[in-house]
Order: C-alpha cells, then structure tokens, then sequence
C-alpha cells in the first residue's frame, strides 16, 4: 500500500521511454491511490496469501506423502515446500491482477476514466491478451497467459519462499 506511488511513477516513467506519441501517459504525481490501486491491492493480498494462509495446509500434505505422521511438527525442508508451492500457486493466480494494475496505470484511457470504466477496459484488455476465437467460435487460452503465469509464479515463488525462510530463521534466532 506504501509503495503504489512510487511503483505507479516508475510504471509510468518507463512505459513512456518506450512509449511515442499519444501512447505516452502523463507522468502522475506520487498520490497515495488512484487507477490500478484495486489491482494491486488484490494482487498483494492473493500472493501473500500463499506463505500466509495456504504454506501450513500445503507442508502437512507434503508431509502426509512422505509418510511422516501429518500432527507432528513439519521439518524445516516441508515448510520450505510448503512455502515454495503455496507462493507458486499464488503467483500464478495473482498474475491477471499484476497485468491489469500495470495495464491500467500505463493506459490513457484508463487514467482520464471513471472506475466503471476502468474495470470494462481492464476487462476487455485481460480478455484480448488471454483469450482467442478459434475458427469453430470456440474461446480458448493464449499460450501468452501460460507464459505470463509462469513468469510471475516462479518470481514469486522464489521470493516469498526465501522471505517466508528468513521470518522462521528470525522467529527462532
């Protein structure tokens, strides 16, 4: 929540180094909300929810698999996977939010529109980047939302992961 100027601003400052013409956004000063404020929140929650919600129920089935009682206390190896796994899946399924904070904060349109509006575009840009029509008239998923979800899984997985190791490492110091 502390970071969405200055992320904003350096979104911003960067799109528009490669960026000509009217595909520049004005620069927006550092404010503490604005467009995008939504996406991003969502999406820190949902990629924090792995080490914080989903890393314990994870560890004790890994520890189920492996044939150790699942009531014991995990080995300091099961958490670590358990906090690996927990933070892949919730990378890849905060990735839609990361594209749209990002979508929205270096769109113009996004940024002159109501929040109506910015929730339509944001809409149908995830559905023009995502999804295709076959020549059937079947939708299908993009090998680029693979991609994308891949990208912010492993980022995160191995971010949250080596936090997740070093907040136990301190808690038991």
């Amino acid at each position: 929540l502390v970071m969405y100027g200055a992320t904003t601003r350096n979104a911003q400052l960067i799109h528009n180094q490669a960026a000509v013409g009217r595909d520049r956004v004005p620069v927006r000063p550092i404010m503490p909300v604005g467009p995008g404020f939504t996406a991003i929140l969502l999406r820190n929650c949902l990629a924090m929810a792995g080490i914080r919600v989903f890393s314990d129920p994870i560890a004790r089935t890994l520890q189920w698999i492996s044939g150790a009682d699942a009531s014991s206390k995990c080995s300091p190896g099961v958490n670590m996977g358990g906090d690996f796994l927990a933070s892949v899946l919730c990378g890849a399924l905060s990735m839609p939010f990361n594209q749209t904070y990002n979508f929205q904060v270096t769109s113009a349109a996004c940024l002159a529109g109501t929040p109506a509006e910015r929730f339509a575009l944001a809409l149908r840009f995830l559905k023009s980047q995502y999804l295709m029509s076959t020549a059937s008239g079947s939708v299908r998923v993009r090998q680029t939302m693979l991609r994308d979800a891949l990208l912010r899984s492993s980022y995160i997985g191995c971010l949250f992961c080596c936090y997740s190791s070093l907040e136990r490492l301190a808690l038991h110091m």
